[in-house]
């Protein structure tokens, strides 16, 4: 066996040296795939645990979730309205953003919303609002804004 080896010594290298080659190409291959694969998984976990925050956040404050901006007079009323409201947009983001699933669930929670999320005064005229609200397939009219 020990004189085979001998003689099989230049050709077992040779095999060796690709077996090698091979298995770095493998790991180039597996470990970004590996990767992209685990922050997808950490991005959705992270989204539904923001979803379940909105419906603890829904379930103890219902006023919130059925208020009518457009009658409100209260800052203090206003102000957590649209910290609701807020974090709904953040929610709806994240969620649309993990599946596109989530687009026709977040459209309905944030058609409740568009008086508010639509007035040229308040959230509206922020960045990113209507991109949002695009992504789940509503825009702001005219006839969204309060009178």
């Amino acid at each position: 066996m020990l004189g085979w080896l001998r003689r099989n010594a230049e050709p077992l290298g040779a095999i060796g040296a690709i077996a090698t080659a091979f298995a770095a190409l493998s790991a180039l291959i597996i470990i970004p795939v590996q990767i992209a694969e685990a922050d997808r998984i950490q991005r959705d976990q992270t989204a539904r645990e923001i979803y379940r925050e909105f419906l603890n956040l829904t379930v103890q404050k219902p006023e919130l979730a059925q208020a009518d901006f457009c009658a409100m007079s209260d800052a203090r009323e206003i102000a957590a309205y649209g910290a609701y409201v807020e974090y709904l947009l953040y929610t709806a983001e994240q969620m649309v953003a993990s599946s596109p699933d989530w687009r026709a669930p977040m459209a309905g929670y944030l058609d409740d919303h568009l008086p508010y999320l639509c007035d040229p005064d308040g959230l509206g005229a922020r960045d990113g609002v209507a991109a949002v609200l695009a992504d789940v397939d509503l825009a702001c009219t005219s006839q969204l804004v309060c009178r």
